[in-house]
């Protein structure tokens, strides 16, 4: 008897033990618009004709675009969770990327709870389409969450997202594309604000 008693009791602590340490496994989605108010660009290249031409261009311009990512994550803590993000965002005028982000989401109430929320994040951005180099994105921002059931959760998000891209330079007298040995310098910086929602279990 003394002996089940105590293998019982083990079992327990085993399992309370394990509860403790097993970290909670996040998912989710989010949907949002993205407003590109400001594009820096800076190319140097030597064209067909053998000179060398440096230009700076900074371009304020509203571009309206959409963003869906889906996430999965885990709990370091009680208020702050990491998560790995990918989908579809929308840069710029033709410009599309595939993110592949890790975030940080810090909730001062607690993760389970209602209240105020901080994230910040940093990706590499695949292009689908018009480009054809990998660029970074990286992003800042905070919101809202609202607790529905357990581990489940809406939020609502505001961020300053930094986009940087590689563009298809054309030289000015053939219209071709500038060859990558040609080409000394080749950033596009975008500005954007995105507001979302976010679905999380």
């Amino acid at each position: 008897m003394k002996r089940t008693v105590f293998i019982l009791a083990a079992l327990m602590l085993f399992s309370l033990a394990m509860q403790a340490r097993m970290p909670h496994i996040s998912y989710g989605l989010e949907w949002g618009y993205t407003a590109t108010f400001f594009k820096h660009a800076h190319y140097n290249f030597i064209c067909d004709e053998g000179y060398r031409i440096n230009e700076k261009t900074d371009t304020w311009r509203y571009f309206s675009n959409g963003a869906v990512m889906a996430n999965v994550g885990v709990d370091i803590t009680r208020h702050l969770n990491v998560s790995a993000y990918s989908g579809l965002l929308g840069v710029y005028s033709k410009r599309w990327v595939i993110p592949a982000e890790l975030r940080l989401r810090y909730c001062p109430l607690g993760l389970d709870a209602s209240g105020p929320l901080i994230h910040a994040g940093a990706a590499a951005a695949f292009p689908t389409s018009t480009l054809t180099d990998t660029g970074a994105r990286g992003i800042l921002g905070g919101g809202y969450r609202l607790a529905i059931y357990k581990s489940m959760s809406v939020d609502f998000l505001l961020s300053l997202n930094l986009t940087l891209d590689h563009d298809n330079i054309t030289d000015p007298d053939t219209k071709r594309y500038v060859p990558r040995s040609d080409i000394t310098s080749n950033v596009s910086e975008y500005c954007a604000v995105n507001v979302s929602v976010a679905l999380n279990f």
